[in-house]
């Protein structure tokens, strides 16, 4: 899969910009808990936020626009892909209509060797969509895989052309298990020959959403896979026995992805409710075997009940996945903390760090301070090895020094991480962190920041901030 911008190799090889010394906000700051709703309901809502003007960007990178900015609950869904002859894809949600975006659908754009396109203005589905997934599909073709949502059909649409980058989307639908549970919020990803074998992982409605219990579970992960985009499928609505309702009550939006590469498949699923568990096939989504990354201390915990649990270091449900040049897979996936009072779920925003695992390392333990970033009694995590990522000490006081307010979406300091594995093995980790020196007088900003291990991940280089020069 080479989907490696030769620049990001120039920036993460050849400019060391950051050392790896590590500063932290005091213990009282880390110690701060505040509510959080339902992980199943979405974390903002644009048309309760007021319209805003774009801000200035670079020429060469800004692809198109949108007023609509909830791009993800939590993790993020293949969205863009380079492929092998220098050509990209990219999507994202798109609407213009403020509020409530009766417009939103998918905004696509292409890199034809040379430029972009035109920023697109209309999405390219008939009716109102979200979420797309975008991935190479043929020989030269390229598919999207995006759910309904508000129209007149529910579940998911995958639109399709054999000629990436010109000619009209062919559209199919494809819905949820039967009529009273549909799909939301689905994942995506090609494998095969010459990428012919979509897989479809998505989720069915939660009844927070307006769904309904389904196999015993509120919002049960269900595989498919299709020969040929969609029009039939060797495998439909299958719910995995791994993470069926023996060991989960259910998962949330956007805590899950779905990647391939040839005959592999892999899933890696969870939140700071369920632990993280990654399902892996070596047969094209015929057979699969379960490991559990990190094994969460109260299991089967019901987030609509009455639990009360002790405070624990967790993944916060942003991750991600990357198969390497020998089928390995690594995982990168954002630390928080929380615990339940009686049914009310509490976090602590100023917690920090990205975790590491792959294949050849041990799993992460249930012990409520498995995942301490801290070097609490009982943390399994070491730096450079499987704490990979943390927020930068730009004015090199030794502290970080943030102001009292930045954005938070419930998950850490440091979130949202991706991971690129180029056919080298080199490993290229990009992550948003809250970085001090950079803010508007009441809060800080958030800032892209990459590292990269030339050696499969077992070491890792300098921190380079992408975003340091932008307005």
């Amino acid at each position: 899969m080479k989907r490696t911008a030769s620049i990001v190799i120039a920036i993460l090889f050849a400019i060391p910009l950051f050392a790896q010394e590590r500063a932290l906000v005091s213990k009282e700051q880390r110690t701060i808990a505040e509510a959080k709703p339902p992980s199943t309901t979405s974390i903002l809502d644009p048309s309760q936020k007021p319209p805003g003007s774009a801000s200035e960007s670079l020429d060469d990178a800004l692809i198109g626009e949108t007023f609509y900015d909830l791009q993800s609950n939590s993790g993020m869904q293949n969205r863009i892909y380079a492929h092998a002859d220098g050509t990209v894809g990219a999507v994202y949600m798109m609407g213009f209509d403020y509020p409530p975006f009766p417009d939103r659908g998918t905004g696509y754009n292409y890199f034809d060797g040379s430029g972009w396109g035109v920023y697109p203005t209309v999405a390219f589905e008939d009716e109102r969509t979200g979420w797309p997934s975008y991935a190479p599909w043929g020989e030269n073709g390229e598919i999207v895989v995006a759910h309904y949502s508000g129209g007149s059909t529910e579940g998911l649409v995958i639109s399709s052309r054999v000629e990436k980058g010109a000619g009209d989307w062919t559209a199919i639908d494809f819905y949820g298990p039967d009529a009273s549970h549909s799909y939301i919020w689905p994942r995506s990803a090609t494998g095969g020959v010459d990428n012919s074998d979509l897989h479809i992982l998505a989720l069915t409605l939660p009844v927070s959403n307006g769904g309904s219990i389904y196999e015993g579970m509120d919002g049960a992960l269900l595989y498919s896979r299709s020969p040929n985009g969609g029009q039939t499928w060797d495998y439909e609505h299958v719910l995995l026995d791994g993470i069926n309702s023996d060991f989960y009550m259910g998962f949330s939006s956007d805590s899950y992805e779905i990647q391939a590469k040839g005959d592999l498949v892999a899933i890696v699923a969870g939140d700071e409710w369920t632990g993280l568990v990654l399902m892996k096939s070596t047969d094209k989504g015929e057979t699969w075997e379960k490991t559990v990354i990190w094994e969460h201390p109260y299991p089967l915990l019901d987030q609509n009940g009455s639990a009360t649990t002790e405070i624990f270091y967790n993944a916060d449900g942003s991750h991600c996945l990357a198969f390497d040049a020998s089928g390995k897979v690594h995982v990168a996936f954002g630390i928080s903390r929380s615990y339940v009072d009686t049914g009310q779920y509490y976090w602590f925003p100023e917690v920090d760090g990205i975790g590491y695992w792959n294949e050849d390392m041990p799993a992460f333990s249930n012990d409520l301070n498995a995942l301490s970033p801290y070097g609490d009694p009982g943390s399994e995590l070491i730096e450079d090895y499987n704490l990979i990522g943390w927020s930068q000490d730009i004015n090199g006081n030794g502290e970080l020094d943030l102001l009292d307010d930045w954005g938070q979406y419930y998950c850490g300091l440091s979130s949202m991480p991706q991971l690129v594995i180029d056919d080298w093995n080199r490993v290229y980790l990009v992550y948003s962190s809250v970085t001090e020196m950079y803010d508007n007088g009441e809060q800080n900003y958030r800032h892209i920041w990459a590292r990269a291990s030339a050696d499969g991940g077992e070491s890792w280089g300098n921190f380079v901030d992408l975003t340091e020069d932008l307005i």
